[in-house]
């Protein structure tokens, strides 16, 4: 699987909806595959030079953010998929924290 780290260098977000359960097409939760954290997607409105787009981001864990909040994904990556006939691209971050909390070193 293709992974892709994505630069946020000027780049501002904000959280568009809070962080809810990622669920399977049963509706279970989705667990990290690793630590079997219960996975979460969190909206984010990304705006930069080019413009604004929404991304839903999926964590580990539920971020403490809210509507509205000026944030920060850390060790955001994209990773490009194909379903038959459909594609996209689906994002990962291994938090997101506040825009204005110290960058931490582990990312």
């Amino acid at each position: 699987m293709a992974m892709i780290k994505v630069d946020t260098t000027g780049t501002r977000f904000t959280v568009g909806a809070a962080p809810r359960p990622k669920n399977d097409m049963e509706g279970r939760q989705r667990q990290d595959r690793q630590t079997g954290a219960p996975l979460f997607t969190t909206q984010l409105v990304k705006v930069d030079d080019e413009g604004a787009e929404i991304l839903s981001i999926t964590t580990s864990g539920a971020p403490q953010v809210e509507q509205g909040a000026e944030v920060r994904p850390v060790g955001l990556i994209a990773i490009p998929w194909q379903q038959g006939q459909r594609s996209g691209v689906a994002f990962k971050a291994d938090r997101i924290e506040p825009a204005h909390a110290p960058a931490s070193k582990a990312s």
